[in-house]
């Protein structure tokens, strides 16, 4: 099973970064494709519906919530992306000097009508998922 994980330093302090990360924060906002999201529920279970540009719906259910830091871990239990099985986590904490640092990971099962290269394509999707994320979340934060 692949392991992806994506890190950036962002302009701010963490504390104004998770209101636009946590599980029910403004994820809409620097989600990638992302035009609109609900969020049904609290606690493990609960589920967060994003609506990309071309009117599919990716629908995460939280699965746990860190109690000592801002931290989170979701199942990506339908959408349109070329994996399954996708289990991720976002964590934010200090990066010194007034920064913060957000980490993405994701692991899952690659998905494609190809026989060869499968898992390449899924790593490739998730990290370019994960990265345009992070670039509009610097540029969102951006002083």
């Amino acid at each position: 099973m692949p392991l992806v994980t994506a890190t950036t330093l962002l302009p701010v302090p963490a504390r104004r970064v998770w209101p636009l990360v946590r599980w029910d924060g403004a994820v809409a906002d620097w989600y990638p494709g992302a035009v609109s999201v609900t969020v049904d529920g609290t606690g493990k279970g609960a589920l967060r519906r994003l609506w990309l540009y071309d009117g599919s719906p990716v629908i995460h259910r939280l699965e746990h919530v860190s109690r000592v830091g801002d931290a989170y871990t979701y199942a990506v239990i339908e959408g349109p992306y070329p994996v399954a099985d996708l289990l991720a986590q976002i964590r934010l904490g200090a990066g010194g000097e007034g920064q913060a640092v957000l980490h993405w990971t994701a692991t899952f099962h690659p998905l494609s009508s190809r026989p060869n290269g499968t898992e390449m394509e899924g790593e490739r999707f998730v990290r370019d998922l994960y990265d345009a994320g992070m670039a509009r979340l610097r540029a969102l934060l951006h002083p």
